[in-house]
């Protein structure tokens, strides 16, 4: 047997590099130079090991952008530039790759090594020479993502035995046009393809027409897939092929692993049974020339294996060693003391490493000890460490991070008269549910918030064969499936950053967590305003030299440099997951407006395509590029808070006027071109940012514009004044008429109102409004809610207007306390439990009811369930979910609940 055959051979190439390992650790090295000017990989040599060099940004695009190391592309965001270190692994392969005679069957690469050594770097390494190299470049990043957590599973209909996947297809379509563009016009196919009896393919197309073909029409993406993949394995190193191939697999193992898909019948699904993975297949075979197959093996696609395992033989088992047998076999290391020095050298440079004590050499030996220099764990250190003195972090990892993750902790209740109570919190204590951990299939649990003084309060039962005979069912349809999640948050205004920095560094540190560590509510999306707004202390903007058309005053404002960046920096290092950073402007500078003011009715001078209108989208880049000197990248931007606003006489605060025939042509002519020739293309442009009520018609104007059109993801919308027209009018509409645009709550707070205005500390109808709006969004087809201040003081301020609102965190910082409001609560039921990627699914009712509700399935399979009973007495109901049974329950009077379950 082939296992047997190089069992032998590895084992001697593993004691091999152990032993350079382990000599290279005790040579005592000069500091290392960190970067080289060398950008070309076919001309790194050993004396550029463990120096960065930097891709240029149209190639990182086109190697990560959708494509290899997707964990990578966070960083990329935050240092606003792709670097990688050059390693010897990945020479070792970038020599053979210089020998091989491509007239021979495809050489296969494989590279191993422990848990976060850096192999899929590496492999990018290796990539990028063949990119360099003028290759068509195939990628599969995280191919054990085709093997789990399936997003839509069909039944095949080219082979019944199999079954398609059809959102996986078609993201990696999408990921092979942007690495293959050059070559998509240029290769024919060589077979007719047929996909209806109305659609097909002919003899002689392009590629690009194939895979724009399965971009297009979702049920066939995944033959797509496999035909693309043929007629590369056909045409490469054939006479007359324009092209070397490179197959680049990050985590091969999981072809021949164990899935976690189900049937219907809660069996799993055998990596067999898939169409991508047995096209995959055929394409890493050696059955073709004139390319090369680079992998790594990856641990977290080998399901049921030991983290430990990491030879291939461990990985890849008998059967995935014989079908990839022959092989060479790359080891790669953790860091040597060069590669460290380099590391840290490099994470100072972009300002990531910022404690002083993290600086010393002291410290370095403390780093070195809780990582032992393995990259990935380099990683997550340097993210703590951003904040953290190395003493401290030595003291969490050293406790196994019992510090850092607290479980369920009470509230300490306050009453001030409102209807409910608010929660107190202190440097030293706050409450907390803590993380989430989902009981085995069979059982179920439960969140309650309620006026009677519940907060979060946990709960467990179990799933019943039987109906409990209860009037009001609630029925789950799997099968009925609408919009994903994108998250929620808030917004870090100069009044919340005045709010948070007004308390002691443990209350501040305390308030942060309640938002964005994992113990806290999962916030995810942060918006931001682009200068002053009237939750600001003072009218401002970033250019106010008047017939500044060249930005050249540009320069950020104290309250950005030494309030908002900082705290936003906080916050992305208690997130475990990258945040979304959403950027709205209230006004352009007087200057350029017609009014000559930040305030009241005003609008840009000129027409869309002047200079005002090219200045003002070049004050967005100018912004972008700002905030990315501080590693803070920017997911969107808005075209402008509540354009309507500026078209009000005597508006009372900052606006900026647009129709929407105005901001269409802005979008088409001048911000649209602006963002997409930026270095950062991919950041969303969402439009309107103001009141649904405006739905659908300011959408039609806008996205009936194809100029436009093509620039723009999504439409922001506020909940002002949401009772005036229906959601499914305004929401609904909207959503059908332009499908392919997502729609995203920007702003919403209460007391707002002149009837009712200000804080309420404990008002339990703000929360049920609260609930019921984002209920009310989400169920018409709303992918994600952002509250307005994260924080204000207890007037609701500071306001230089005196607009005072309320917020879900209250500051007293006469006190050096926070109070968590209703609102927090209302909150938490949506995003802690609704990750990324959730997906609404249908709900039928047995009946009439008061209860709101909505379901969801989140991407590990599990189910959300969130109800709001608004009524003044307790509802029974029983939700059957056909796949594992019934779930009786009860919604209190006044409460929301939320109720989740495994389903496999």
């Amino acid at each position: 047997m082939a296992l047997h055959r190089l069992s032998f051979r590895i084992r001697q190439t593993v004691i091999h590099a152990r032993q350079y390992s382990v000599a290279v650790q005790s040579e005592v090295e000069p500091l290392a130079i960190f970067r080289t000017e060398e950008i070309d990989p076919a001309c790194h040599t050993e004396s550029h090991v463990g120096q960065y060099y930097t891709l240029p940004s149209a190639e990182s695009r086109c190697l990560f952008i959708r494509g290899l190391a997707r964990s990578y592309q966070q960083q990329m965001k935050t240092f606003n530039e792709a670097c990688i270190m050059v390693r010897s692994p990945a020479l070792e392969v970038i020599s053979y790759l210089k020998n091989t005679d491509y007239s021979k069957p495809a050489s296969r690469f494989l590279f191993y090594g422990p848990k976060g050594s850096g192999k899929t770097m590496s492999l990018c390494h290796t990539a990028h020479y063949c990119m360099r190299q003028g290759w068509l470049l195939l990628t599969v990043p995280d191919a054990h993502l085709w093997i789990k957590n399936c997003k839509e599973l069909l039944p095949s209909s080219y082979n019944m035995s199999r079954f398609d996947q059809p959102v996986q297809a078609t993201e990696w379509l999408r990921s092979f046009r942007n690495t293959s563009e050059p070559f998509l016009s240029k290769i024919k196919t060589k077979n007719r393809y047929v996909w209806t009896r109305r659609e097909f393919t002919e003899e002689g197309s392009s590629l690009r027409e194939l895979v724009d073909q399965g971009i297009r029409r979702f049920k066939s993406s995944t033959d797509v897939v496999g035909a693309v993949m043929k007629e590369l394995r056909l045409q490469s190193g054939q006479p007359g092929s324009e092209f070397r191939l490179a197959v680049a697999v990050d985590g091969v193992n999981a072809l021949w692993g164990r899935s976690t898909i189900k049937k219907l019948d809660k069996s799993p699904v055998d990596p067999e049974e898939l169409s991508l993975v047995c096209n995959l297949r055929k394409l890493i075979t050696d059955t073709w020339t004139g390319g090369a197959v680079i992998t790594t093996l990856s641990q977290t696609g080998s399901v049921y294996t030991s983290k430990f395992d990491y030879l291939p033989q461990e990985l890849l088992g008998e059967t995935g060693f014989d079908n990839m047998d022959p092989f060479i076999p790359v080891l790669v290391t953790n860091y040597s003391q060069k590669e460290f020095e380099s590391c840290h050298l490099y994470y100072m440079d972009r300002k990531w490493l910022q404690h002083p004590q993290s600086r010393t050499e002291e410290g370095k030996k403390e780093l070195v000890f809780l990582s032992s220099r393995n990259a990935s764990s380099f990683d997550r250190l340097y993210k703590m460490a951003l904040f953290l003195p190395t003493p401290i972090l030595l003291a969490l990892f050293l406790t196994a991070e019992v510090t850092v993750s607290t479980g369920l902790t009470d509230c300490i209740a306050r009453d001030f008269g409102h209807e409910s109570v608010v929660c107190e919190c202190n440097s030293t204590y706050c409450d907390s549910v803590g993380s989430l951990v989902l009981p085995p299939v069979g059982q179920y649990s439960t969140y309650l918030t309620s006026m009677a003084g519940s907060r979060l309060e946990p709960g467990q039962g179990q799933v019943q064969v039987n109906s409990s005979g209860t009037g009001l069912r609630l029925t789950i349809n799997p099968n009925q499936k609408y919009q994903r999640i994108r998250g929620f948050g808030g917004a870090m205004t100069d009044a919340a950053a005045i709010n948070i920095l007004s308390l002691c560094a443990g209350a501040q540190d305390q308030l942060l967590r309640q938002y964005f560590s994992p113990e806290g509510i999962g916030y995810r999306v942060v918006r931001v305003p682009m200068g002053s707004c009237d939750f600001s202390t003072r009218l401002y903007t970033y250019a106010d030299t008047p017939g500044d058309y060249n930005l050249d005053s540009f320069t950020l404002a104290p309250e950005d440099i030494n309030m908002k960046i900082p705290l936003l920096q906080r916050a992305q290092v208690l997130s475990p997951q990258p945040l979304y950073l959403l950027a709205s402007a209230w006004s352009a500078p007087a200057w350029m407006k017609t009014n000559s003011a930040l305030i009241g009715k005003g609008s840009l001078n000129g027409k869309p395509g002047g200079k005002e209108h090219k200045t003002w989208a070049q004050y967005y880049i100018r912004f972008l590029e700002e905030y990315a000197k501080y590693n803070l990248t920017f997911w969107a931007v808005t075209t402008g808070n509540e354009p309507s606003a500026g078209q009000m006489t005597n508006y009372s605060f900052q606006a900026l006027g647009f129709t929407p025939e105005e901001q269409r042509d802005w979008v088409a002519l001048d911000l649209g071109p602006a963002l997409h020739s930026w270095s950062h293309p991919q950041t969303h442009i969402l439009i309107l940012d103001d009141n649904r009520l405006l739905l659908p018609y300011w959408a039609k104007v806008v996205l009936s514009d194809i100029q436009a059109g093509r620039y723009i993801h999504g439409v922001a919308v506020h909940w002002y004044f949401d009772s005036f027209v229906p959601a499914e009018i305004s929401l609904g509409v909207t959503h059908h008429l332009y499908p392919e645009y997502y729609l995203f709550g920007t702003e919403a707070c209460a007391g707002w109102s002149g009837l009712d205005r200000g804080v309420k500390l404990g008002s339990w109808r703000r929360a049920e409004q609260y609930a019921h709006d984002i209920l009310e969004d989400l169920n018409h087809y709303v992918v994600g809610w952002t509250d307005w201040n994260l924080a204000v003081d207890l007037t609701g301020g500071p306001n230089w207007v005196k607009n005072f609102v309320d917020s879900t965190i209250i500051v007293d910082a006469q006190h050096n306390i926070f109070y968590k409001q209703p609102t927090f609560y209302a909150m938490a039921h949506f995003s802690k439990f609704l990750w990324e990627g959730s997906q609404r699914v249908g709900v039928s009712s047995s009946e009439e009811t008061q209860l709101e509700y909505s379901a969801f399935i989140r991407p590990d399979g599990s189910v959300v369930f969130i109800i709001l009973n608004r009524t003044s007495s307790a509802i029974r109901f029983e939700v059957w979910d056909p796949i594992v049974g019934y779930i009786p329950s009860t919604a209190p009077a006044r409460s929301v609940l939320t109720l989740v379950w495994n389903t496999h």
